[in-house]
């Protein structure tokens, strides 16, 4: 039987205080120079640039912590995958199955799936959801597998009570487990660089090994 994330408990959530530093450290420090791999649209229902931070919301991702109803608001959201992992783990989260059955086939072509290679210039701390962090808080790991609802109820919590401590959060991929992934805060805006390293639509020739590459791993196919 899967587990059961409870709601959150704003009060448990407050008192659980990230914990830095040792063997019991609930913090991720990225520093200035640490990559990211970002998969966006930039066509489409809703394009995005490769830096730009989603205002509206909650959409249904997983960790908006935008305020319900849905509507444009100061709160912000960027994701991203990181570590050596970051392309095959971008394009996991981007083409995962809406019914969570893994990664759906990848689709080079519609809406105009751009890869983004950008490093940070500033150092970056999340909360470690892959930490003793989220039991700690009255939670569970069904945080970044069950019903995205609650854990975006969660994403609400923990930015009303740790915002002034961490600029978002990071956490496994619930699609392929190498995937190390961020919701970035608006918070986070400052740590980002005028130009990426990187930007190519996914259709670009240059791409297309790698993405045969990825797309084996994640046991999917490409679509012509």
């Amino acid at each position: 039987m899967s587990e059961h994330l409870p709601a959150p408990d704003l009060p448990a959530i407050e008192a659980a205080e990230p914990r830095r530093g040792g063997s019991n450290n609930e913090v991720l420090i990225l520093k200035p120079g640490d990559q990211f791999v970002r998969v966006h649209a930039v066509a489409g229902p809703h394009p995005a640039a490769w830096n730009q931070f989603r205002f509206w919301g909650p959409a249904n991702s997983r960790f908006d912590h935008h305020v319900p109803p849905t509507h444009e608001q100061e709160r912000g959201i960027l994701y991203a995958a990181h570590g050596p992992t970051a392309f095959t783990g971008a394009i996991a989260e981007y083409f995962q199955d809406s019914s969570g059955a893994g990664v759906g086939p990848i689709d080079p072509v519609l809406h105009a799936p751009t890869m983004t290679l950008f490093t940070i210039t500033e150092e970056l701390p999340l909360l470690d959801l892959d930490s003793g962090w989220v039991t700690r808080a009255g939670g569970n790991q069904a945080i970044k597998t069950g019903p995205r609802d609650v854990s975006r109820a969660w994403a609400q919590a923990i930015y009303e009570a740790h915002g002034d401590k961490v600029c978002g959060v990071a956490y496994g991929s619930s699609v392929w487990g190498p995937g190390r992934c961020v919701a970035l805060w608006e918070t986070a805006q400052f740590t980002l660089p005028p130009d990426p390293n990187l930007s190519r639509t996914m259709s670009d020739p240059a791409l297309r090994s790698a993405i045969d590459e990825a797309a084996e791993e994640l046991k999917t196919v490409v679509t012509e």
